[in-house]
């Protein structure tokens, strides 16, 4: 019973101690925890005040994600119609420019036919990626215009909202736009002339001399070579005339037959049983010459690829040993992306027009700014290229700083209303005499 009792009394003692340390135990987790959510709201209390004081709270709660209104729909729509129409115009531009240089090639004997649609969409979409900012701008300009000249904007500044519309605007014009310029130009524009430099090699490989094209005179400048050919029998060119021309001696070469293939990678004109004439103009001094068999090498049919720097990409750019060819192509691939925002200012500010003034006024002058803007990055680029001690430390960025320097001087003087020289002059006595 003393054994038990003892026992007893152990273990009533150790489950004291036991409680005892639990209860402390929770104490101290209940402290903890107090002082830690004690901290986290004095924190968070701070961070309220900062804040305030900083007025982020303020800016946030004005903001208000809010879905697009009647108004902004209908001049987002207004604006998206004008900017394909004119995004069309400039397509069908270059496509009938690109379509009528790339026949002359054909005609020339450099490219095959059948290799025009694929170079011409390639070039296109190389073309157009670089005129987008422009015809973003004049879009911009004739959408706002006609909102002036209607006197629709005379309502919308009478509800005292028109900043805000502007500003939205703006902010869902230029933000995707601007992207999507800087991915296309970045990574789109040397992928494509990449393609379009193999695809002329490959047209160059593949096209025919003209000896396949009967009944037609077909000149190559390259060699100086005019070619005719009568008529084909069995994949076989009969009765051809060829003249060509080197230095001030013009020889006429007539054959019977002919054929072409290429070996080594060259192309190369079988002639059979025909004459040569040989001689300078003007002094009847001819060389004749028969033969049964005359080859004539011709150009290549296979041409080197060359990655260039326009190829590369903008990984290879930024690590290129070449600092000023790397430099220079760098700042001309951000040259449309950073152009996008600067001329839609410029839109924004030419767009404002008299409620009777034509609504396409002031395009002219849009396309002599993008025109001066463009070719000013053309010649800093350049000279970037060429390593020029000035252009390596400023660059092509100190235009993109002027074209901002313009926007604002013109918005300024719109805003004075300083149409005239009488107007300057008589706004700078006005500044005299109030000083």
């Amino acid at each position: 019973m003393k054994n038990n009792s003892k026992y007893t009394k152990n273990k009533e003692k150790w489950l004291d101690i036991y409680n005892s340390c639990k209860f402390k135990l929770y104490q101290f987790k209940k402290k903890i925890i107090t002082i830690i959510t004690v901290n986290q709201n004095k924190n968070i209390i701070l961070s309220l005040n900062m804040l305030k004081k900083l007025s982020i709270v303020n800016i946030v709660n004005s903001i208000k994600i809010e879905k697009l209104t009647i108004l902004d729909k209908y001049i987002l729509k207004s604006f998206i119609f004008t900017f394909l129409s004119v995004l069309s115009v400039l397509i069908l531009v270059i496509v009938g420019r690109l379509f009528v240089k790339l026949l002359e090639y054909v005609v020339e004997g450099r490219f095959d036919i059948e290799m025009i649609f694929s170079l011409l969409f390639l070039s296109t979409s190389k073309s157009i990626i670089l005129l987008l900012p422009f015809a973003l701008m004049i879009g911009l300009i004739i959408s706002l215009s006609k909102l002036y000249r209607d006197g629709e904007i005379y309502a919308l500044k009478a509800s005292g909202n028109h900043k805000t519309v502007f500003t939205k605007l703006f902010y869902m014009i230029s933000i995707p736009l601007f992207l999507i310029i800087f991915t296309l130009n970045m990574f789109a524009s040397p992928y494509l002339i990449t393609e379009i430099q193999k695809k002329k090699i490959k047209a160059a490989a593949t096209s025919e001399i003209g000896l396949t094209t009967p009944g037609k005179f077909i000149q190559m400048k390259n060699k100086n070579w005019i070619i005719f050919v009568e008529e084909i029998e069995n994949e076989v060119s009969k009765k051809i005339f060829i003249k060509s021309s080197d230095n001030n001696k013009i020889s006429i070469e007539t054959a019977e037959e002919g054929n072409e293939f290429i070996e080594d990678g060259t192309r190369r004109l079988v002639l059979k049983n025909g004459q040569r004439y040989t001689g300078t103009p003007g002094t009847g001094n001819f060389q004749v010459m028969k033969y049964d068999e005359h080859e004539v090498k011709l150009v290549n049919a296979v041409s080197e690829f060359s990655l260039n720097y326009r190829m590369k990409s903008i990984y290879d750019l930024i690590y290129d040993d070449n600092t000023a060819l790397s430099s220079a192509e760098i700042q001309w691939r951000l040259f449309a992306p950073l152009s996008t925002i600067i001329l839609i200012l410029f839109a924004f500010i030419l767009g404002d027009v008299a409620p009777r003034q034509n609504k396409y006024s002031n395009l002219l002058f849009a396309i002599i700014i993008y025109f001066i803007y463009s070719n000013l990055a053309i010649i800093s680029v350049n000279e970037v290229q060429k390593d020029s001690s000035l252009f390596s430390l400023i660059g092509a960025w100190w235009v993109h700083i002027l074209a901002l320097l313009a926007c604002y001087t013109i918005y300024i003087i719109k805003k004075l209303q300083i149409n005239s020289y009488k107007n300057l002059k008589f706004y700078i006595q006005n500044i005299k005499g109030r000083k």
